[in-house]
């Protein structure tokens, strides 16, 4: 996880663009150090969470009231120490909460870095609250459904939940247990000495029992290695988002030194009234745009193997595409018999042609780069076909055209 933190290959945009999942690299690693295990309560408003998390803790730690959403953030609270590891109970905003989307994300997230989840319901579970538990579980979590306010319900009643939970839970690995954290008072009649009677409300103590024995069983099983197993899946999720930014910030660089190649080419065939000295601009702006590629992916081609690259690449779509070309010949044709003096549409038109070609040509050098400096298994016909079946050739010449013109009706003007 260190190396994810210092690995210089990474660009710094990558890095500020990820700046929230270093941060929380950054608080795995510490939380390896310090020999802590998260337990997180995650659940809908109301659930009864943090009066759980009280009843846990044998205190009144974190906020609780009759109001929705009284828990506005993450807050964690050292428990107890376990076989030389800190136990650290974190509270969380409660999800399906009306425009609460970033406290449930902030939820989530804290239920992402948990080690053993109390998913906390209190009747049958909703399907949001099966897609919220799909989407939090995994195999390194250890998760709990935990039924609060048990309390409420009969035996019977309690046994349906269950068989209910059970069926719709059958994919993921999970505990089910019941608690009542903060039972519900109770109105009793209580004889007096002098043998009347009175109403007297009583509080029953909090059924923790089950929830507590289960927890234990998960840390004396699983303690030392679900901190290790979650923190690793944790860091390799960054990796790939690392990964995965970086391709996306190489595409887009690409994309720019490919449409600017292209319209260079394009301004460059439509101006220049001489077919031979068209064909030679082509083929160095080809070269150039292909080496400044092979660079952005840590290539670095020289002019000669960048030149072979460019002739491979062009045979194959000569091969391909025939006509194409033979449509380009012809417009230098024409401006030859005009002796350069082609009208700016006819101009605008070729220059369209060698945009588009230098585009396909940008296109394909990008995926054979991509790919580790090769072909891939079937060689660079199928690549090269492959690349131009999925461009729209007519909207890519329609863009050309307009640029090329706008520009050449500004030189005019």
């Amino acid at each position: 996880m260190r190396q994810l933190l210092k690995d210089e290959k990474i660009p710094a945009s990558v890095r500020a663009q990820l700046k929230t999942q270093y941060s929380e690299v950054q608080r795995m690693i510490e939380k390896l150090e310090k020999q802590q295990i998260h337990i997180v309560a995650f659940g809908k408003v109301s659930t009864g969470k943090s009066s759980i998390l009280n009843a846990l803790a044998g205190k009144h730690y974190f906020s609780t009231s009759p109001l929705h959403g009284e828990t506005k953030r993450t807050q964690p609270l050292d428990w107890q120490q376990v076989q030389q590891q800190t136990i650290v109970l974190i509270d969380t905003p409660g999800t399906d909460e009306f425009e609460g989307e970033a406290r449930e994300a902030m939820a989530k997230q804290a239920a992402k870095q948990g080690d053993i989840i109390l998913f906390v319901i209190d009747g049958d579970i909703s399907s949001s609250e099966l897609i919220q538990l799909n989407h939090i579980a995994t195999p390194e979590k250890a998760i709990l459904l935990v039924l609060n306010k048990s309390d409420l319900y009969q035996d019977l009643d309690i046994e349906k939940i269950k068989a209910s939970a059970a069926k719709k839970t059958a994919h993921l690995n999970t505990y089910w247990v019941t608690c009542a954290a903060d039972p519900k008072p109770v109105t009793m009649i209580v004889k007096d000495a002098q043998g009347g009677s009175q109403q007297q409300t009583i509080k029953p103590d909090g059924d923790m029992v089950a929830l507590k024995s289960a927890i234990w069983h998960i840390l004396e099983q699983e303690g030392k290695t679900l901190s290790v197993l979650n923190a690793s899946l944790f860091a390799s999720e960054v990796n790939q988002q690392v990964a995965e930014s970086i391709v996306q910030l190489r595409k887009n660089a690409a994309t720019k030194i490919i449409k600017t190649h292209c319209l260079a080419k394009g301004i460059g065939v439509a101006c220049n009234p001489v077919p031979v000295a068209d064909l030679l601009l082509a083929a160095g702006i080809d070269v150039n745009m292909i080496r400044q590629l092979s660079g952005l992916y840590g290539l670095q081609l020289n002019k000669s193997d960048a030149t072979k690259l460019a002739v491979t690449i062009m045979t194959q779509l000569a091969l391909l595409m025939g006509a194409v070309w033979g449509v380009n010949l012809l417009s230098s044709v024409l401006k030859t018999l005009s002796v350069g003096l082609s009208t700016t549409l006819t101009a605008s038109a070729q220059g369209a042609l060698g945009y588009y070609a230098t585009y396909l040509v940008g296109k394909i050098a990008e995926q054979y780069f991509a790919q580790g400096n090769q072909w891939g298994n079937n060689g660079p016909k199928v690549l090269v076909k492959n690349i131009v079946k999925k461009l729209d050739r007519n909207s890519i010449l329609q863009e050309a055209s307009e640029q090329i013109l706008g520009l050449l009706k500004k030189r005019k003007s």
